[in-house]
């Protein structure tokens, strides 16, 4: 309900006021509301007379005047907010005198002292305000366009921009455009530098604001029609809560084409803080292995941002062999000291893998280390003839969070001294060609206006910052962003807004021509309620991944590679029941365990090992007639075997 989700109107206890032996001047709705962003009255005890309850919520309800007594002004409104329950009837007349507020940008009544007065029922609610094209506006104002209509009924068809948040609450737009992040400061920004005009066309759908039916799962592009009352939750954040809507459209969910003989592939996802041990481990587990299958293609190398440690990455390696069975990826890891790391699965083609960390001991200026997330760097060998080398730089930059405000200058310099910090790695590590910087950059593909971290980072050219970028990088990267069309240049929505902030960077590159990037979509665009279903892909993470496709200009090497498999597994197949398994570890490391999973991921059977060697048989409750999938641990690493039971 919107009383509980936002603070429309705080404090209103605070105003105690006898209304008994006070003058109240009577005024109409829209001489109260005036032509500005707020009341001429603001605190003033008024009466306006004869208006038409129009909406109720929990707690609240809404005035509008006739619209015979409209001064028909398209500058002001003809309704008002009034902070108290009202037990009659919507269409109902009344008369209210009260103290009026202004809270946030809502102009309204306040609950204390309130008078209220019935006159009739049954009048005829006003006809809705159409909203569409150009209300609300795309152009900044320091009066919000919306507040015309403030309080008013409202009649739109809209899109959704994104999909629903955690307060259940959806961005939506009439404009017929996708709001998109664009250069700059939000206005009005600083003078001599870009600015953006911060898409205020944008709105927001509360769908049980006045007690219509919750949905929580409307998804970015969704068709949403309503009569809806507009309030201004917050300055510049207006609310539409239905008295009726509906809602059209699926999921989003596009897969990365798959490679052609002769690609290799690079991606790259951020997995929202994935820890081992928490209530929800397994389920996000299951969920990024289908994504990253299903939507991702399994690239060769994956960089992976925000990984709580290299137990769970190998967990998320093996969840993706029981998705896909044979991936057999290996887990790359380097612990940074906090919270989440950065990380690699790499497909076992590839050889002489090395992973190492850049820049871990760097000192910020202001204090500390540079790097909360020191970038990771693998190094690999493709599997062409002569093999081909190529680098990959996964990078989880400084977020935004506080680039305005009290802590503005120590963000803004760390981001800045970040981006600086890399772009001198990426000038070292560039000579040699083929390098790919890939990662959660936080940043957009150009300046946010304060600081141009991308551009740095691959030494392009600038709109202009307050932090100017360096000229460090030459030649400059390509960012393989601006290849794609304008309309797929996302991997996240913020408060409606599409952005990229997964970025993909490519140098000179020898032996691989670059083919292009794709985002697998499903997640960015989807409801956080899908999050909660193990068995879809939709909205594994926040982020959108992608993948890079680079294509060979030497033949690649299909013979087999030497088995350097730490464990050899011997059985049946298929396997009669209380048949026996063989276990030997190759590397000398200790066995540890041998689990059996169902199709569905459901554990069946687990034994412990220990020493070198085992041979065990199978429980007489793992059934005939099934498939099972069987992983071996041991210290040196994780296999996985497809079983039938017969």
């Amino acid at each position: 309900m919107l009383s509980t989700k936002f603070r429309i109107i705080p404090g209103i206890l605070l105003f105690v006021t006898v209304l008994n032996n006070l003058s109240a001047q009577s005024l109409e709705i829209w001489e109260i509301q005036g032509a500005g962003a707020s009341s001429p009255y603001a605190f003033d005890i008024v009466t306006t007379e004869a208006n038409i309850v129009t909406a109720k919520g929990n707690g609240f309800f809404f005035l509008q005047c006739p619209a015979e007594r409209s001064d028909n002004n398209p500058l002001t409104s003809d309704a008002i907010l009034v902070n108290t329950s009202y037990s009659g009837q919507v269409g109902d007349v009344v008369t209210v005198t009260g103290r009026v507020l202004e809270s946030d940008g809502t102009t309204s009544f306040s609950s204390s002292n309130l008078e209220l007065t019935f006159l009739s029922g049954g009048a005829p609610l006003p006809a809705p305000v159409i909203l569409g094209e150009e209300l609300p506006s795309g152009e900044p104002s320091a009066v919000h366009s919306l507040e015309r209509v403030e309080n008013m009924l409202a009649l739109f068809s809209a899109v959704a921009s994104g999909p629903t948040s955690s307060f259940d609450l959806t961005p939506l737009s009439t404009s017929g455009r996708r709001p998109f992040r664009e250069p700059g400061i939000r206005h009005p920004g600083l003078a001599g530098l870009p600015v953006w005009d911060g898409n205020p066309e944008i709105f927001w759908l509360d769908p049980n604001g006045l007690n219509a039916p919750n949905n929580r799962f409307i998804n970015t592009g969704a068709r949403v029609d309503a009569t809806a009352i507009l309030v201004e939750a917050d300055q510049g954040f207006w609310l539409a809560l239905p008295l009726n809507y509906s809602v059209s459209g699926g999921s989003v969910l596009q897969a990365a084409r798959d490679p052609l003989p002769g690609e290799f592939t690079v991606g790259s996802l951020n997995v929202l803080r994935l820890f081992a041990n928490t209530p929800t481990t397994n389920q996000r587990l299951q969920k990024l292995a289908r994504y990253i299958h299903r939507q991702l293609g399994l690239p060769d190398i994956l960089a992976l941002q925000e990984v709580g440690s290299l137990a769970v990455l190998q967990d998320l390696a093996y969840y993706i062999n029981l998705e896909a069975p044979g991936t057999n990826y290996q887990a790359y890891l380097i612990p940074s000291g906090g919270e989440i790391d950065l990380g690699f699965l790499a497909r076992p083609g590839l050889a002489e893998v090395q992973v190492r960390q850049l820049g871990a001991n760097e000192s910020f200026t202001f204090g500390g280390r540079l790097h909360d997330r020191p970038p990771l760097l693998l190094e690999a060998l493709f599997p062409t003839s002569p093999p081909t080398p190529i680098r990959v730089l996964n990078l989880h930059l400084r977020s935004l969070i506080g680039i305005e405000g009290s802590d503005a200058n120590f963000v803004r310099n760390k981001r800045h001294q970040q981006a600086i910090s890399v772009a001198n790695m990426v000038q070292s590590l560039q000579q040699d060609g083929n390098l790919i910087v890939v990662g959660d950059f936080n940043a957009y593909e150009f300046t946010d206006g304060y600081v141009d971290v991308t551009n740095q980072i691959r030494g392009g050219a600038s709109l202009g910052a307050q932090f100017p970028p360096l000229p460090i990088v030459n030649p400059p990267l390509t960012n393989q962003v601006e290849l794609l069309p304008a309309e797929e240049r996302y991997s996240y929505v913020f408060d409606g807004s599409a952005q990229v902030l997964d970025q993909c960077l490519s140098s000179t590159l020898y032996g691989l021509q670059a083919r292009g990037m794709q985002y697998g979509r499903g997640n960015a665009d989807n409801a956080l309620a899908y999050a909660d279903n193990p068995f879809l892909v939709e909205r594994s993470s926040d982020h959108d991944g992608f993948v890079l496709f680079l294509e060979s200009e030497g033949s690649v090497n299909t013979t087999a590679a030497p088995d350097t498999e730490p464990l050899a597994i011997r059985f049946s197949q298929p396997m009669a029941a209380g048949g026996s398994i063989s276990i030997r570890s190759r590397s000398g490391g200790p066995l540890e365990s041998v689990e059996f999973y169902t199709l569905q991921g459901q554990l069946a059977w687990r034994a412990a090992l220990s020493g070198q060697e085992a041979t065990l048989q199978l429980p007489v409750f793992i059934t005939g007639g099934q498939m099972y999938l069987m992983r071996v641990s041991s210290e040196q690493g994780v296999k996985v075997e497809k079983v039938i039971v017969k």
